[in-house]
């Protein structure tokens, strides 16, 4: 079986963006690895991050559609009603204080509700266009150019793919080009 991918390390997003770029990669569209594939083993991936919440079978499919909700959104679609309904379940409260958004909401619907916090901390301080999917494979990462304009996770692993295929895309026609 392949692991999942490490490269991200480097890339990591900083603060309470990390969890949301953790919660979008808990799922690989490159080896297929689900680290939310059971009821325990969404409740251990939650502990990990600080969550003392039990997952059950019905959570599961909410956690993964509340997962796919937001990966959308990180590739700059607009966010559908299921992240609305989580903040309203989660009963998000301002902070004025700090001023933060906190959730109220026991369980996972809190555990979901602290994701949705974190998403409304990064856009309010104007660090969640930063957090961005790789073209190639996928994976959520962190742009630390410059520019914002960055596209692969890595430009070792997934950039390198990259132009090693169009190069041997321009090879190909090129070569076709010779035999006709």
């Amino acid at each position: 079986m392949k692991r999942a991918p490490r490269y991200d390390l480097p890339k990591a997003a900083p603060g309470s963006l990390r969890l949301v770029q953790l919660f979008v990669n808990s799922s690989s569209h490159e080896t297929g690895l689900e680290l939310l594939s059971t009821p325990a083993r969404a409740s251990s991936w939650f502990a990990e991050q600080g969550f003392a919440v039990k997952v059950g079978t019905s959570q599961l499919l909410r956690v993964r559609e509340v997962r796919s909700e937001l990966r959308a959104f990180v590739e700059g679609r607009q966010p559908g009603e299921c992240l609305a309904e989580v903040a309203a379940n989660a009963r998000l409260t301002l902070d004025l204080g700090r001023p933060a958004l906190f959730p109220q909401a026991p369980g996972v619907e809190g555990a979901l509700g602290g994701i949705l916090a974190s998403v409304y901390d990064a856009i309010r301080d104007d660090t969640w266009s930063r957090l961005k999917t790789c073209r190639t494979c996928g994976w959520a990462f962190w742009d630390e150019s410059r520019s914002r304009t960055a596209v692969w996770c890595s430009m070792q692993l997934c950039g390198n793919r990259a132009k090693v295929g169009r190069y041997r895309a321009r090879k190909r026609t090129e070569h076709q080009g010779e035999t006709v």
